[in-house]
Order: structure tokens, then C-alpha cells, then sequence
């Protein structure tokens, strides 16, 4: 997976988890929450992240087209805005090797 599918992905499951009982943990969430605040604040006009989030209160998959046009846009952010392509990969790089923990 690229950089910015993982994002995705991670972003889709941290919108779902708000409405489930059990947090992450507070370190994980701190993370998850810091990778949201970084797409939302590029892409808050985007309909793709829209979806994204409407989808996500109902389940914590997208839809494999709402999950295309959000990878799409954040590519897009990303060619056009090199510092923010540099912070969407530090985040993922300090996000890979606790998301790829088995949970609890």
C-alpha cells in the first residue's frame, strides 16, 4: 500500500471508531486524531472527504468509490503541496508501527 492509502484506511477507521465503546490508546488516538486534523485542514472542501466521513458513522469501511476519490485527493494534495506531502509522511511513518500492532 502508498503512503496515502494507509492514510486513508487509517483515517476511515479512526472516523468509524469515535462511535464505538472501547478508545484506542491514548497515544495511538493522539496520532489518529493529528492524521485527521492534517487531511480535514486540506481537504475541507473536498465532497470525497464528505463521504468519507458520512460513510464512516455507519461502518468502518468506505465504499471502494469513496475510498478511490479520497486517495485521489490526497495524491492530488499531495503533488501540489510538497510540505504537505513531508507532514502526511511523517505522520504515517510515526503511525506505521503502531497500527501494524495486533490490538488488544
Amino acid at each position: 500500500m502508498t503512503m496515502v492509502e494507509l492514510a486513508v484506511g487509517w483515517l476511515a477507521s479512526h472516523l468509524w471508531s469515535h462511535g464505538q465503546a472501547e478508545p484506542r490508546e491514548p497515544a495511538v488516538e493522539e496520532q489518529l486524531r493529528g492524521l485527521a486534523g492534517l487531511v480535514r485542514a486540506k481537504l475541507e472542501d473536498e465532497p470525497a472527504l464528505a463521504s468519507l466521513e458520512r460513510e464512516a458513522a455507519g461502518s468502518p469501511t468506505p465504499t471502494a468509490g469513496t475510498r478511490r476519490r479520497v486517495v485521489q485527493a490526497l495524491e492530488d494534495a499531495v503533488w501540489t503541496d510538497p510540505h504537505f506531502g513531508e507532514a502526511l509522511a511523517a505522520v504515517v511513518e510515526r503511525l506505521r508501527p503502531v497500527m501494524a500492532r495486533p490490538a488488544d
